[in-house]
């Protein structure tokens, strides 16, 4: 438990992009059964009614030309509803299709419901591929395509995720989430980890594209204040909290979900002057519909939520130039054309 990032991603290699490279934006969405995230993990308490908003996010965003990787759950790969409502965006390739293990609601189910075990990188090895197969399957099963691109519920990954998620044949990783600290619950530790694309596994062969997110402000320049913030007998102090409301250093994630639109602004801003060229937008499905998640209480909430959304694409490929990507377009970027029908890379639409 609390696995170090050395122990889930062990040795690992920068990805090296060609000099000019253009900033690239991908958009993933956790697309997946909504539940009450303040209540203990249920295997039956949730649905997937929230899914029904999701084409309407995807019209919304044509003009954009962005093509989400909407990573899936059993409970929504497994329903009709579920696999109608992907069924149809997939055969349009107005999205990419990927996996997202939520491992409390996907069988086989032999684990106790706990904190720690929703963490998928937490069960026993066996365990955890066992899972992981069911969903492939079922993904295959549902759209008729072999999931190349993964991301763990919780950003839960394990000491064994590499060699299970390379053995069931993905190749990239969105589980990544910098500079956090799941240990709370029984979660990993992310704060060693690298904030830009590598390779990591067996043989270096998966790419990791972690979660945007970073420190800004007048001190977000210097890491080394932000890993004293983070020593445990200074969290007690609270001090991150004296630091952010006074913009001195505030940590943020490339979201809608908790985040202004204001400080999703200053992150990019932030990330590209650090030289970034790969930047990862994400959303969880729930928050389309009201009262899923503390993010979206209400219509109004959502549809301002939906705003900063666009906020952020209007400044990263309009202000700044950017082009809409996605995971799989990214590794055939980097290896050449993929062989066989897989979930993408989505080609984008062009606007209407």
């Amino acid at each position: 438990m609390n696995w170090s990032t050395e122990a889930i991603f062990g040795r690992v290699e920068p990805v090296v992009w060609p000099p000019g490279s253009p900033l690239r934006l991908h958009f993933v969405i956790d697309t997946e059964e909504s539940f009450d995230w303040s209540a203990p993990f249920s295997r039956d308490r949730h649905d997937v009614r929230a899914l029904r908003e999701l084409p309407r996010l995807v019209r919304r965003l044509e003009r954009w030309r962005i093509v989400p990787t909407c990573v899936a759950t059993f409970p929504v790969v497994s329903g009709a509803e579920g696999r109608a409502i992907l069924g149809e965006l997939g055969a349009s390739r107005t999205i990419a299709i990927g996996a997202h293990l939520h491992a409390w609601v996907t069988p086989p189910f032999e684990e106790p419901l706990t904190p720690a075990t929703s963490y998928a990188g937490n069960l026993p090895p066996e365990l955890e591929a066992a899972k992981l197969a069911v969903l492939s399957d079922r993904i295959g099963e549902a759209f008729g395509i072999a999931p190349r691109v993964y991301k763990a519920g919780r950003y839960g990954l394990g000491p064994a995720s590499a060699a299970t998620l390379e053995r069931l044949g993905y190749r990239a990783d969105l589980s990544g989430y910098p500079k956090r600290d799941l240990r709370a619950d029984g979660g990993p530790d992310y704060r060693a980890m690298p904030d830009r694309p590598f390779r990591f596994g067996p043989g270096r062969r998966l790419l990791e594209l972690p979660m945007s997110c970073g420190h800004v402000g007048l001190l977000g320049p210097f890491p080394e204040v932000a890993r004293i913030l983070d020593q445990r007998a200074l969290a007690r102090l609270r001090l991150a909290g004296v630091f952010a409301r006074t913009r001195l250093l505030e940590r943020v994630t490339l979201t809608p979900e908790g985040f202004t639109l204001d400080e999703q602004r200053r992150l990019v801003r932030a990330l590209v002057a650090r030289g970034h060229r790969v930047l990862c937008l994400s959303l969880h499905s729930p928050s389309l519909a009201p009262g899923n998640t503390p993010y979206a209480a209400d219509a109004a909430a959502c549809a301002a939520l939906v705003e900063r959304l666009e906020g952020v694409l209007e400044l990263v490929l309009g202000e700044l130039g950017g082009e809409p990507t996605t995971a799989e377009a990214l590794l055939e970027l980097l290896e050449g054309p993929a062989g066989g029908r897989s979930g993408g890379p989505a080609r984008p639409r062009e606007p209407r």
